[in-house]
This record gives C-alpha cells, sequence and structure tokens, in this order.
C-alpha cells in the first residue's frame, strides 16, 4: 500500500489547492480517512499545507510554509487555552453561575 496516498494527488502551490469534496472525489476515500491520511504523511515529512479558501496543496514556498505553521500554532495555543479553562474548576463555576 503506498503509504503517500494524498500527497500524489496534490499540486504545489497555494493557488493549486483541493478541496475536501475534491479529495473526496479523486482518492474514493471519505473526510475521516483523508484528514487522517494528511495527519500520517505530515508526520512523515510531507509538506501538506491546507488553507480554508484554497483547500490542500503541497508547499512551494518558505512563506506558504511559514504562514501555515503560524497558523496551526496559533490553533494549538487556542485549543490548549481552551482545554485548561473547561479543566479549571473556577471555569465550570462561572458558567454554572451564568457569568
Amino acid at each position: 500500500m503506498n503509504k503517500f496516498l494524498i500527497s500524489g494527488h496534490l499540486n504545489t502551490g497555494i493557488e493549486n489547492g483541493l478541496l475536501l469534496r475534491e479529495l473526496e472525489a479523486v482518492t474514493g476515500m471519505n473526510r475521516r480517512e483523508i484528514r487522517r491520511q494528511i495527519q500520517q504523511e505530515r508526520l512523515c515529512g510531507v509538506p501538506i499545507l491546507s488553507d480554508c479558501t484554497y483547500g490542500y496543496f503541497l508547499a512551494s514556498s518558505e512563506e506558504e510554509t511559514a504562514r501555515f505553521t503560524r497558523s496551526m500554532r496559533r490553533r494549538a495555543k487556542e485549543i490548549l487555552r481552551v482545554a485548561r479553562a473547561v479543566e479549571s474548576p473556577k471555569g465550570g463555576e462561572a458558567f454554572a453561575k451564568g457569568k
């Protein structure tokens, strides 16, 4: 089995991105499988980037890679912030009191 199932379908550069529905059509995989495969390929070092407007694509420049990694780091920080708030006893109390 080819471990690079998604990157083989991708073009280089943000302007050539493929939307998730397009990847579903060309791979025959469902959204969850595609996302999981993209994660695996990224962890193997394949520079699969994504953008909400253009979809998934291979990096064409250091600028595209930097933009993507900044976005991922911001998202990761926000996810951690929310997780900490949910774990906090004060966070739950404030919500229960309607604050």
